[in-house]
């Protein structure tokens, strides 16, 4: 249909742009344009390069558009932007003229058109018989990040639990007890914008691999440290934070490199569902561990277990590309190339911004704002915090990140504490207890990834689905929190019942009470298909920059938040006003910025 096979390459003239009244005579633009996208074809599809026109029945990009190109004549059929008149034709048949789904856009006297999918029929049918379907490489990659971020909670949770007897074996107060607790997220959230930016630079993997070996040489020397002095324990736990603070940044790169955006919600529910398990995890054996082999045994354990998993992650090949990933890079390195060409004739023209407008490969139409051509992008080597910093979206992910990690890592550190202090509670019942709600949000995680992937493909749109989400796992958990709040016993209760040695609350009080946590997990673990997955709807590109910013804004909370709490107990006896009214005013002020603000186009800096 598309006429004789001709040599790759093969031009019979010179190539140039067709010439009319104020036109501009370009001479590489064609070359470059054609002979980009004809190395993107299969042998079998690839057609002719005849005439002065060259016809493609596949293009590149979601909506397989026809790029043609025309050499030395006006196409029948255009959309100039000049102003002029555009006029239909009829299809050709020998793959040298216009086609009836073409229509052209006139770049001063040039006539480069795209055009919408072709309905003929030269795509080959499908084989009869289906091959066996392997896993890709790339789940591989995502099951190793998950045991990495298991780790890393691990690591995280540990202190929680354990603060509880070294708090009584060394004499801690509250306020001490929220420093010890805090000091991880100094570190934390120092290594957040250097990590966003060296995985850009020499990829997650690496990053990864060394963030997993310095928190758990960390968490080693953690026991020894503590018999010194309280700052030396801190230091020790600013060490963790640093190692752990690469995880996020380094993972998001490797995910934004080798997974598709219609498995996005998946994979990514998938790594930092890893979390919620790590916290479950840890906490199922703290309690044990400890009352076993006493406090030190969580730190040594936890830490041998990271340095394996540093060893072992090279021999996943981590780097390594799928052949679909690869043929979509490459489909997306030549969008990147017609734009270069394009923003090329408009520049040599000299007149304003062109009408072209070129799709993306991804799974969600082009926002006016990035049919911006190649001359309006930042140079690949240079990451554009400016524009990150004036985009409404980024300051949506940022401040969702912010109010979300509030509770998440005051509820994390602090549980234990309040099944202990507030309900009077053995260390080892403690640690039970904060375990489940993190086995509610683990629950919950299988869940999230395919139900909002499936909305995506059942065509929502994907910034409504990235909304509902966020939306489910902010107002959902304010609630709960809320009538925590009423319902924990107050101070004099607790110190009354601690002096007579009776029981703070009933059985039935305590279950409503984790009742409701685990119900507000369950419901925040929606975040891993909300702000989790925003970075890599905003730019694929620097997703790992953009984690850096909003997570450094995440670990804020692990400053403030856990030693506030800390700071509020010891001066109010209030546990309504030290952790869940704080945490109930965050979600929901977070939820109405992000409802506002919030975006998953991709971005014009993208």
């Amino acid at each position: 249909m598309l006429g004789s096979q001709a040599p790759r390459g093969a031009l019979p003239r010179p190539c140039q742009l067709a010439q009319q009244p104020g036109s501009v005579h370009l001479t590489c633009v064609r070359r470059t344009v054609v002979r980009g996208l004809h190395t993107l074809l299969p042998t079998a599809q690839r057609p002719a390069l005849s005439g002065c026109a060259s016809s493609f029945g596949k293009g590149f990009g979601s909506q397989a558009q026809r790029l043609v190109i025309a050499c030395g004549q006006q196409q029948p059929s255009d959309v100039r932007t000049n102003g002029g008149d555009a006029s239909k034709s009829e299809p050709s048949s020998n793959g040298t003229g216009p086609t009836a789904d073409g229509a052209a856009y006139h770049l001063n006297g040039g006539a480069a058109a795209l055009s919408l999918p072709s309905t003929s029929g030269d795509v080959a049918p499908a084989p009869a018989v289906a091959a066996v379907v392997q896993q890709p490489h790339r789940w591989k990659v995502v099951y190793m990040m998950a045991v990495a971020f298991v780790l890393c909670n691990m690591d995280k949770v540990n202190m929680s639990v354990a603060v509880i007897p070294m708090a009584s074996e060394l004499g801690w107060s509250a306020t001490e007890r929220g420093l010890v607790s805090s000091s991880f997220f100094w570190g934390y959230s120092l290594t957040q914008l250097p990590a966003g930016y060296i995985s850009t630079q020499i990829g997650g993997a690496k990053v990864l691999a060394a963030g997993v070996a310095l928190w758990s040489f960390g968490t080693l020397v953690a026991p020894p440290a503590a018999q010194v002095s309280l700052l030396a324990l801190c230091a020790t736990r600013v060490l963790v934070g640093l190692g752990e603070g690469f995880a996020p940044s380094a993972a998001t790169a490797v995910l934004a490199k080798l997974v598709p955006s219609t498995e996005r919600s998946r994979a990514v529910s998938t790594v930092w569902g890893g979390l919620d398990v790590g916290s479950a995890v840890g906490l199922l054996l703290c309690g044990p561990l400890i009352r076993m082999f006493g406090w030190p045994s969580v730190f040594y354990l936890f830490a041998v277990l990271g340095l394996v998993w540093a060893a072992l992650w090279p021999l996943v090949q981590p780097d390594k590309m799928d052949e679909d990933m690869i043929a979509e890079k490459k489909k997306k390195d030549q969008e990147r190339a017609v734009r270069q060409a394009l923003a090329a004739a408009q520049a040599a023209g000299g007149s304003g911004k062109p009408g072209v407008t070129l799709e993306s490969v991804d799974e969600v139409p082009l926002s006016a704002t990035y049919t911006k051509l190649e001359k309006g992008l930042p140079a690949d080597s240079k990451v554009p915090w400016g524009e990150f910093f004036r985009s409404p979206p980024v300051w949506a992910v940022t401040v969702a990140h912010f109010c979300f990690n509030w509770g998440y890592y005051t509820l994390l550190a602090w549980l234990p504490s309040y099944f202990e202090l507030a309900l009077g509670l053995n260390v080892e019942r403690s640690s039970f207890l904060t375990l489940i709600p993190y086995i509610a949000m683990t629950a919950m995680m299988p869940l999230v990834g395919p139900i909002a992937d499936g909305w995506v493909r059942s065509g929502m749109p994907l910034t409504r689905v990235r909304k509902i989400c966020q939306g489910i796992a902010f107002v959902g958990p304010a609630a709960c929190m809320i009538a925590c709040a009423i319902l924990t016993p107050a101070a004099a209760v607790t110190a009354k019942a601690a002096a007579t040695g009776g029981p703070v609350a009933g059985p039935v009080l305590t279950a409503v009470l984790v009742g409701l946590m685990s119900v507000a997990f369950a419901l925040g673990a929606w975040s891993r298909a909300g702000l989790y997955c925003n970075h890599q709807d905003l730019s694929p590109k620097y997703a790992s920059a953009l984690l850096g910013i909003t997570n450094t804004a995440g670990a804020v909370p692990g400053v403030l938040g856990v030693s506030a709490a800390g700071y509020l107990l010891d001066t109010t006896a209030s546990w309504a006003l030290a952790l869940f009214i704080p945490t109930a005013i965050c979600q929901l002020f977070g939820a109405v910025v992000y409802s506002i603000l919030a975006s998953s186009e991709r971005q014009s800096w993208s």
